[in-house]
């Protein structure tokens, strides 16, 4: 009895702050509460210690709670914009964040070159929704903000034969449900991509995208990829997140491995021969010539892979 009152109110706890957060109503930074996650082995200790012990139930009720404040109180008084600077610059990113004085756009793009063979895409944007596409066209990549809501600059150059693209958003509407931006992708270069975000809601179909390297930093997020079959001997996938729903569709041919390491977290893959230690993979993976390896990290997260 005692263990499913202390869980119900992590549950509720948990539930109200993601509610709260996805309307809007209050701004929560989960990851300024990571790094306090030792804490968790703390207030285990004092419910085993207190466990079976005269007002037993009451000091764990009292623990758990005070640990909870402390970690609402953290999460809203944190930065709303240091915090990302602080996750990217940690994964080894070059965070531009777009200068008031230089001037923003809601569409930028640079034109496809049929020499080019391997480009590079760093995207950073703020909270909103993104959107990808895979389309044959004049450009080699494009952003469009969709109801001007979004202001967008962009950096290129070519580094070792590669086109190297950066491109800087910044919201210009208050409510990041609006801050919508269309990101389209041509189909006939090897991309590597490097993706970072705010809370966002982020779609899109990368079935005839062909890339080498995927990598997105977001948090509090919903995420939802099409892939299709990897077309290269090994795919890379790296998400770091928290507090985030992430479902990826991928062919039932496909090889794939995903190693996780993650806190809080449930993870549900369609199709895995094994699933044990952190690491899943499908029974082809290891006599498949191309293969994606995905690699998750962070906390609180729902990470669903469904095959079609």
């Amino acid at each position: 009895m005692e263990n499913k009152i202390t869980s119900g109110i992590w549950f509720v706890f948990i539930g109200v702050v993601l509610l709260l957060h996805n309307l809007d109503i209050i701004h929560f930074n989960f990851w300024a509460i990571i790094k306090y996650w030792p804490l968790l082995i703390v207030i285990a200790g004092i419910n085993l210690i207190a466990q079976d012990k005269p007002y037993g139930n009451y000091i764990k009720i009292g623990c758990n709670v005070l640990f909870l404040g402390w970690i609402l109180y953290v999460g809203m008084s944190a930065s709303k914009t240091d915090w990302t600077e602080q996750l990217y610059n940690s994964k080894y990113i070059n965070i531009e964040n777009p200068d008031k004085d230089t001037p923003l756009s809601d569409m930028v793009h640079i034109p496809f070159d049929s020499t080019l063979k391997e480009s590079i895409l760093e995207f950073n944007g703020g909270a909103g929704k993104f959107e990808m596409k895979v389309e044959e066209n004049t450009n080699l990549v494009s952003a469009r903000s969709g109801a001007n809501d979004m202001g967008m600059n962009m950096k290129t150059a070519l580094e070792d034969g590669k086109q190297r693209v950066v491109i800087n958003a910044k919201p210009t509407s208050k409510s990041k449900k609006s801050n919508a931006v269309l990101i389209n992708l041509h189909p006939d270069v090897l991309w590597n991509l490097n993706l970072n975000y705010g809370a966002a809601n982020i779609t899109g179909d990368l079935s005839t995208l062909k890339f080498e390297n995927l990598e997105i930093n977001t948090g509090a997020s919903n995420m939802n990829l099409t892939l299709g079959l990897p077309q290269i001997p090994h795919s890379k996938i790296d998400i770091a997140t928290a507090a985030s729903k992430i479902h990826f569709r991928i062919p039932k041919d496909a090889a794939v491995k995903v190693e996780y390491t993650s806190i809080l977290s449930k993870n549900s893959f369609e199709g895995f021969e094994s699933d044990e230690s952190g690491v899943a993979k499908t029974a082809n993976y290891d006599d498949a010539e191309n293969k994606f390896d995905i690699e998750l990290e962070g906390a609180a997260n729902n990470f669903t892979i469904s095959r079609y």
